[in-house]
């Protein structure tokens, strides 16, 4: 890795570290984790086959919809977005993303079969 690539990371964990709240790094957290999983998942169905293909595309469905409402959820939560979401409250947003994930888990399930 060269120097400057380091600089600009150090320069963007920094910035990252400095300006970021706890709530906004656990939807960050959420967020590459959906993602890693959805990668697991995709290699796992190009390595080994998707012989119950609804389970494959109910799980893909379920981390990427997962994914969704939680960068959704995120940029509600980010005080540079406020002006945006003037009506919606942290709280309102959060019930919101409970209900729509239950939702969603329930269909999914239910599309495995």
């Amino acid at each position: 890795m060269s120097n400057d690539a380091k600089s600009i990371f150090g320069a963007f964990k920094k910035s990252y570290d400095a300006n970021t709240s706890q709530t906004l790094r656990v939807c960050d957290a959420f967020i590459v984790f959906f993602l890693l999983n959805c990668l697991v998942l995709f290699a796992y169905c190009n390595i080994v086959g998707s012989f119950p293909f609804n389970a494959y595309l109910g799980g893909l469905f379920a981390n990427l919809g997962m994914l969704i409402f939680t960068v959704s959820l995120r940029m509600q939560a980010a005080p540079a977005n406020k002006p945006q979401f003037r009506e919606c409250t942290i709280q309102s947003s959060f019930c919101d993303y409970c209900l729509c994930s239950i939702l969603l888990l329930f269909t999914a399930v239910h599309f495995m079969g």
